[in-house]
């Protein structure tokens, strides 16, 4: 029985594939490093960037790192905007939209396709901060200076703006004086 992989798919297929560009022929030393570059997408998701320096890291020259990548690329296999995406999605709920972005840019995600990828997702920052402090303080409550510096410290180097995080603060606090 033939072992299934992205490579023998693609060749049961005949590289045929409805509305996608046809891939780039690849010789023999492309093909080492394009089966190389959709092992590692096995794993996880990368971006163009990523992709491209692991296989340098491993040894390939850039032209066939290139060559990989574009071929991985006509089949939808590397794909930095919808990578974006999805590591919106995943972080949303942990981080602050500027530490995301942050990140992404780190990775190789333009700030075009990170622009289009929040645009796509939901992503309601103050909710977020809101809920962090429920999560790390509790129930509303009159919260003393130290208690106040740590919910501060902790949203700060998530990334969230001074701003952002007083207004929730205050928000919590005021909550709490409305509690019977």
């Amino acid at each position: 029985m033939k072992e299934w992989n992205a490579v023998t798919f693609t060749n049961n297929l005949n590289g045929e594939f409805p509305d996608s560009p046809k891939p780039p022929v690849l010789t023999d030393d492309s093909r080492k490093a394009a089966a190389r570059a959709m092992k590692l997408l096995l794993y996880k998701g990368r971006t163009r960037q990523e992709l491209r320096n692991r296989l340098l890291e491993e040894g390939f020259p850039e032209e066939q790192t290139s060559k990989a990548i574009e071929y991985c690329q006509s089949f939808g296999y590397v794909n930095d905007e919808k990578y974006a995406e999805n590591y919106i999605s995943s972080m949303k709920f942990r981080k602050s939209r500027n530490m995301i972005r942050r990140e992404l840019e780190d990775r190789g995600v333009t700030e075009e396709e990170i622009s289009q990828a929040f645009d796509e997702v939901p992503y309601d920052e103050q909710e977020l901060i809101e809920q962090l402090i429920r999560k790390k303080a509790g129930e509303p409550h009159e919260m003393d200076d130290k208690e106040l510096r740590r919910t501060y410290g902790f949203l700060a180097r998530k990334g969230f703006s001074s701003s952002e995080i007083w207004k929730a603060l205050r928000t919590f606090q005021e909550a709490s004086e409305r509690q019977p």
